[in-house]
């Protein structure tokens, strides 16, 4: 039978293999539980399969060819591509899967998600991550549609896409940035009526923190001069950097922006910022997602005590 005339006999082929690793059909009978004359027979086939003379005989010893050498270097790297599938297939069984996408808010995407990234990969090296970044909406879509296995949201209202599920993970403290040489700077806690007055960078009206600072801020009934507005909250700490005003932002944000000449104060009445979670509810939580919000969780208790309230998983 000719190669090309139908699929390779498989057992033929891990008889062949048997003899040239073992050196012998003898040996080779013995690690794939056969007999020494079936050894004989399959590799008879696999010659006949593929029209080459893999072995010579003579007598009782056997010696494998010129073609058998070449050809035996072909199997081993068909193996060899068979074991790095097991190995996939061993990743995907442990955690799901080998690959994990997700979508961030910017706010998440500096050295906080580095920090989670850095926990993940040393848990789990042979996961790849792909990460991408943008605004709460494209976040929402991306996670929707399956682009995208997860959704971190700094801050987001009330999810309406039908396919999505969204989840709290953390609620953390809002702080008080202020430029290292302002007056309050010296202080331990900064309270709202202390910003009487104070020029104030915010946060753009289009983002859902505006409107929750704006409301205590309201409730203290306190007048802040809001002179200029941004998008980014990482905008918005290089402005108070350079002595623009002073903001009320999380502190997952502010802890990523202490070097460049920026002091965070504890901010009173108490205001929290919740990270949330998105996922697409057409697909169950994977093992991969569920590691990767551990990691989410062991990140979040080691920088920030103060979560209330949280959730991790």
């Amino acid at each position: 039978m000719g190669a090309d005339k139908g699929p390779m006999n498989v057992r033929a082929l891990e008889a062949f293999r048997a003899v040239m690793r073992t050196g012998s059909m003898t040996a080779a009978a013995r690690i794939i539980h056969t007999t020494q004359p079936n050894i004989s027979r399959l590799v008879s086939i696999l010659e006949a399969e593929l029209a080459l003379k893999l072995f010579a005989r003579e007598g009782n010893k056997l010696h494998v060819t010129d073609e058998g050498v070449a050809f035996f270097k072909e199997v081993e790297q068909h193996y060899a591509g068979l074991s790095a599938l097991k190995d996939a297939a061993r990743t995907i069984k442990q955690l799901g899967g080998g690959r994990l996408h997700i979508a961030t808010a910017p706010a998440l995407s500096h050295g906080f998600l580095a920090n989670v990234v850095a926990e993940f990969v040393k848990r789990h090296p042979r996961v790849t991550l792909s990460i991408r970044t943008c605004n709460s909406y494209m976040v929402e879509q991306l996670v929707n549609s399956q682009l995208c296995d997860l959704g971190l949201a700094a801050f987001i209202g009330h999810v309406t896409e039908p396919g999505l599920e969204s989840e709290r993970i953390a609620s953390i403290r809002g702080v008080c940035l202020l430029h290292r040489d302002h007056p309050l700077a010296a202080r331990e806690v900064i309270h709202a009526r202390d910003l009487e007055g104070e020029a104030f960078v915010s946060i753009a009206r289009q983002n859902g923190s505006r409107e929750h600072v704006d409301s205590l801020f309201e409730q203290v009934k306190v007048t802040r001069k809001i002179e200029v507005e941004a998008e980014n909250a990482s905008t918005i700490c290089h402005l108070v950097a350079q002595g623009l005003g002073v903001s009320v932002l999380n502190a997952v944000i502010a802890g990523d922006f202490l070097c460049h000449g920026l002091v965070v104060k504890e901010f009173q009445p108490a205001i929290h910022f919740p990270i949330t979670l998105l996922r697409s509810s057409h697909r169950p939580r994977s093992l991969l997602v569920a590691a990767f919000i551990d990691c989410l969780g062991a990140v979040l208790k080691s920088r920030f005590e103060e979560t209330e309230p949280a959730t991790f998983g």
